[in-house]
């Protein structure tokens, strides 16, 4: 019976090597069955920062996507910019036939999930954008500074040590701007979830400005949190995603 057990657990959870047109690799864990949902991480992070919300499998198609440069993912080879990565999640969400789903982001996977809806938003049936910043003023003033300092750090410690020059790639991201015309977002159909901590390191009025950016969208401050919502208040955040979901599904 713990084997039979195992099987079935192992039947619901496919690792998935995709390799993009340009020969770069993306690597996606997908569980579950249901509408699809595609989980985007932040900066210097991957997929894992949303073990917390795997629980969601038993409802939900998942899909935990290592960006290029990221993660088990391999080496960004091209431009690092939010227009670059955002076309080669198209390519992998295209090669699943995924129709419709809903796009959670944290910190610049929210970034990535704003910028791959304003260029593929035929698939977007809703975004859950937590902690992102569509400018780099967005963000307050120390963590700001903190972004130069981690990028020249990264740099220097990337000619030594190979890891930290992966690093020293993509976190150039940290002061990439959302290249999305306002226009296409003030008549995006779908609903948009702007979610930040009222500890956060984004000002609370460009997140509200974000929100008001979108027919459907909507700001929402979680009291007592900062920027790690997915994983200290995870209760709050998986609910907020069933919530979301129910209001897509007919």
């Amino acid at each position: 019976m713990p084997f039979l057990y195992k099987y079935i657990i192992l039947l619901r959870e496919f690792k998935m090597e995709f390799y993009c047109k340009s020969g770069e690799r993306i690597h996606v864990d997908i569980l579950g069955e249901g509408f699809p949902i595609v989980f985007l991480h932040g900066n210097n992070l991957q997929s894992s920062y949303f073990a917390k919300q795997r629980v969601l499998e038993k409802r939900f198609k998942l899909l935990f996507v290592d960006s290029l440069g990221h993660g088990k993912s391999g080496e960004l080879q091209g431009e690092t910019s939010f227009v670059y990565l955002a076309d080669s999640l198209e390519e992998l969400l295209s090669s699943l036939s995924i129709e419709k789903c809903l796009l959670v982001g944290h910190s610049d996977g929210a970034n990535l999930a704003l910028e791959y809806a304003g260029r593929h938003g035929e698939r977007v049936a809703g975004i859950l954008a937590n902690s992102g910043n569509i400018t780099f003023s967005g963000l307050k003033f120390l963590p700001r500074y903190a972004c130069y300092l981690e990028e020249w750090l990264y740099r220097f410690l990337g000619l030594f040590l190979p890891p930290f020059k992966r690093k020293s790639k993509v976190s150039p991201l940290l002061r990439e701007n959302v290249d999305v015309p306002k226009e296409i977002f003030r008549k995006a159909p779908y609903p948009v979830v702007v979610l930040v901590g009222d500890r956060d390191m984004i000002k609370r009025k460009h997140s509200m400005a974000i929100a008001k950016l979108f027919p459907k969208g909507k700001f929402l401050e979680r009291k007592g949190q900062g920027h790690n919502i997915p994983k200290k208040d995870s209760a709050y955040f998986n609910q907020l995603i069933e919530k979301m979901v129910q209001g897509i599904q007919p």
